[in-house]
C-alpha cells in the first residue's frame, strides 16, 4: 500500500555514449565498413568532456585537465535538465563535429543554405537553393573572391572609337557590344569587347546548351596578368553575368567546392544542378554521377540529393567513408532516446538519452564498460550562449 502524500520516485536522465575509433589515422576519415574498431561505452549523468589519447577514449569532468598530447573531441553539457552536444573548445582550432547522415532518424538530412557537406575527404558548401519557379531566380555565381566589379559607362561608346579590342583587333565600342576593362592589363591590351570576352570564357568553361541547365562554373583568370575576372558586370544600372549561362529550371541547388588542401585535385567552383522533373542528383566517383569526384575516399554512388515537399533532402548510400554535415552550433539530444551519431576525426560517437529511476542527483559516474575511464565528482554544467532555454 502506498503511503499517503509520498512523492513519486525521482526520474533522472543520463546519456549513453558508445565510441568507435578506427585503428587507422588517415585524413580524419572513419571507415564505416571496418571491422577493426576500438569500442567503449559510457553512462554520463552530467556535463563532461570527451578526449582521445591514441586509441583510448576518456570522459573527463568539465574542469579536468586533459592528458598531455590528447585530442579534445567534444563536450556534453547539461543545462536545465537538457543535454547538449558541443565542440571540444570554443576556439577555432577545435576539431569540427560532423553529423553522420546515415544514423539520423530518417537516414536523411534536410539541407539549408550555408550547410557544409563532407563526402570522404571532400567538402561542399550549399551555396544556393531555389525551390519554386515563382521566385524567378537564377543561380548566383559570385564567389567571395574580392574581385573589383567591372563597370561599363555610357561615355565609353564615344571615348573609345579608336580603341582596339585585344581579341578581335577591331576598333570601336557600341552600346550592344561595349569595350570593357575586365582585368589588370594595361596599354594596348587593356580593352576587350564584352561579346568577345563572353565567347572566349564560354569556350573555356565548356558550357553545354542542355535544357536541364546543369553545369559546373569555375572562376577564370586573365592569361596575361593572372588577375581574376569578375562574375558580373554593371552596365546601365543593371547587374549582368559576365558569361551568359544556360537557363536553369527550378528546383535547383548550387554546391560550392570547398578547396583548402593544395594536394586535393579539385577545382574551386560551383556545381549548378537542376532537380526539375523529379531528378535525383547523384554525387560520387562513378561516371554516371552529376557531381563526379575522382578520389579513392569517394564511393561510386556516395550520396544523393532529392527535392520533395519543398525540401532538399541529402541521403547517404552506404558509402565507405560516410556522408557528413558540419554542426554549426550546439545540438540538443532528443529526450525521447533517439540516438545521434557525431564523427570527430577517426572516432564516431553515438549518443542517446536514457531514463534512470530512483537515482539520487549526481549519484552516477561516467564508467566505461570495456576499460577503465575517468572518475571523480561531476562538475556543474556551465552556461553557454549557444544553448537555448527549453
Amino acid at each position: 500500500m502506498e503511503t499517503a502524500g509520498a512523492s513519486p520516485p525521482q526520474v533522472m536522465q543520463s546519456v549513453q555514449l558508445v565510441s568507435n575509433t578506427w585503428t587507422r589515422d588517415s585524413h580524419d576519415l572513419f571507415d564505416f565498413e571496418a571491422h577493426q574498431l576500438h569500442t567503449k561505452s559510457f553512462t554520463i549523468p552530467t556535463s563532461m568532456k570527451c578526449v582521445r589519447s591514441g586509441m583510448d577514449i576518456q570522459m573527463l569532468c568539465e574542469h579536468s585537465v586533459p592528458p598531455l598530447g590528447s585530442d579534445m573531441l567534444m563536450r556534453l553539457v547539461q543545462k536545465e535538465g537538457v543535454f547538449w552536444v558541443d565542440k571540444g573548445s570554443p576556439t577555432s582550432s577545435s576539431k569540427k563535429l560532423w553529423l553522420v547522415v546515415r544514423d539520423l532518424p530518417t537516414c536523411s538530412y534536410y539541407l539549408a543554405e550555408g550547410d557544409v557537406i563532407k563526402l570522404g575527404r571532400f567538402k561542399f558548401r550549399v551555396h544556393q537553393m531555389v525551390a519554386s519557379a515563382s521566385e524567378a531566380t537564377q543561380p548566383e555565381l559570385k564567389l567571395d573572391d574580392g574581385f573589383s566589379p567591372c563597370i561599363v559607362k555610357a561615355t565609353h561608346v564615344t571615348d573609345l572609337e579608336n580603341t582596339c579590342c585585344r581579341i578581335c583587333l577591331l576598333d570601336g565600342s557600341t552600346a550592344d557590344d561595349p569595350l570593357v576593362v575586365p582585368c589588370q592589363c594595361k596599354g594596348s591590351i587593356e580593352y576587350v569587347h564584352l561579346g568577345c570576352l563572353r565567347h572566349w570564357i564560354k569556350g573555356r568553361l565548356n558550357l553545354s546548351d542542355s535544357s536541364s541547365g546543369s553545369y559546373f562554373y569555375r572562376p577564370l583568370s586573365c592569361e596575361l596578368c593572372k588577375s581574376g575576372y569578375p562574375a558580373y558586370i554593371h552596365m546601365d544600372r543593371e547587374r549582368l553575368p559576365l558569361v551568359e549561362m544556360p537557363h536553369t529550371a527550378p528546383p535547383f541547388i548550387v554546391l560550392e567546392n570547398v578547396v583548402r588542401d593544395s594536394q586535393q585535385h579539385a577545382t574551386r567552383g560551383l556545381h549548378v544542378i537542376s532537380l526539375a522533373e523529379n531528378k535525383l542528383m547523384k554525387l560520387g566517383r562513378g561516371h554516371e554521377t552529376d557531381v563526379r569526384i575522382a578520389d579513392v575516399s569517394i564511393s561510386r554512388c556516395h550520396a544523393t540529393i532529392r527535392y520533395a515537399e519543398g525540401k532538399f533532402i541529402l541521403e547517404d548510400h552506404n558509402s565507405k567513408f560516410g556522408t557528413l554535415v558540419a554542426m554549426k552550433k550546439p545540438r540538443v539530444l532528443d529526450a525521447s532516446g533517439t540516438a545521434m551519431s557525431i564523427q570527430v576525426g577517426r572516432t564516431v560517437l553515438s549518443l542517446s538519452v536514457r531514463p534512470h529511476s530512483d537515482v539520487q542527483p549526481n549519484a552516477l559516474l561516467a564508467q566505461p564498460t570495456t576499460t577503465s575511464g575517468a572518475t571523480g565528482p561531476p562538475a556543474e554544467a556551465e552556461t553557454h550562449d549557444g544553448y537555448a532555454s527549453l
